[in-house]
């Protein structure tokens, strides 16, 4: 039975790192084909509302690289995503990615974007929860602050591989009041 949001449900916040979506599930398939990203977005939209809560404002969050397609555009559009491009940054000086192994002469924002961006909404009167779509441990720092200030932090990693390493932030997400279950949905198992 499907759980209906209220008026009075907490109030979501949805942020997306599309490249760590897109990746980690292209990663996880070998292609386009078996991703099924517009499925998924359903889900996790009907994950939200059935067992978190209501979506802030309506809306979700991408945040993107300059490179998104226009299907993913749509799609996004579609499912009530608001588009927020990340345009890469010069460095002044190149440096060496050793992980890659190249020299690298930008760098990508989208990461930053994020966490300056729900810094921003911390403030929000109806914001009770941040759900997080990705698994970089670079937003390990933003999850503590959340915690601080008694906001709940929910995560949905695209793949389980998708995890930084140490999967500290997996750690950080919150248990849901209201199902007692933590607030968590791998992608890539619906």
């Amino acid at each position: 039975m499907e759980i209906q949001p209220s008026l009075h449900s907490p109030q979501v916040l949805l942020l997306i790192d599309w490249d760590n979506l897109f990746y980690g599930l292209f990663n996880r398939f070998g292609g386009v084909e078996g991703m099924h990203i517009e499925e998924r977005l359903d889900k996790l939209l009907k994950w939200v509302s059935g067992e978190i809560g209501i979506i802030l404002g309506g809306h979700g969050f991408v945040f993107a690289p300059e490179h998104l397609t226009l299907i993913h555009q749509q799609m996004c559009i579609k499912h009530g995503l608001i588009l927020i491009t990340c345009p890469k940054r010069h460095l002044q000086e190149p440096r060496m990615n050793i992980e890659k192994g190249r020299i690298e002469t930008e760098e990508d924002t989208v990461d930053q974007t994020i966490i300056d961006f729900a810094k921003m909404m911390i403030g929000h009167p109806d914001l009770k929860t941040i759900l997080l779509v990705s698994g970089d441990n670079d937003y390990v720092p933003l999850f503590e602050e959340l915690g601080r200030r008694g906001i709940l932090r929910a995560l949905a990693p695209p793949t389980l591989n998708s995890l930084a390493k140490k999967a500290e932030l997996i750690n950080l997400v919150d248990i849901n009041p209201k199902t007692g279950k933590k607030m968590l949905l791998v992608l890539d198992e619906i």
